[in-house]
């Protein structure tokens, strides 16, 4: 009795679609020291700014300095010229 091999075009229309896939997913987050960062959920400074209606960055760096963002809600890139990444969820002054 002979088996029937599957074809290598749907092997490799298989692999395609399933590298297409994975590679949709990693554009969605980072990963830094083994946590993964959702991109939706973690901004930069300006983007912040932009979303939550923030005059300037300075301000939000303030926060951050003083707290009020505490410091698990912040994470810096060194990879990406130590750029920081706030979780995207609103603060506010509490002066």
């Amino acid at each position: 009795m002979q088996t029937i091999a599957k074809p290598k075009s749907d092997e490799l229309a298989t692999l395609l679609s399933e590298s297409r896939e994975m590679l949709e997913e990693a554009k969605n987050y980072l990963s830094k020291d083994g946590k993964r960062y959702e991109l939706h959920d973690w901004i930069t400074i300006a983007e912040y700014c932009k979303r939550f209606n923030i005059p300037n960055t300075q301000t939000v760096s303030n926060w951050i300095k003083r707290g009020i963002i505490s410091a698990e809600n912040t994470v810096v890139i060194e990879e990406y010229n130590n750029i920081r990444l706030i979780k995207a969820i609103p603060y506010h002054d509490q002066n």
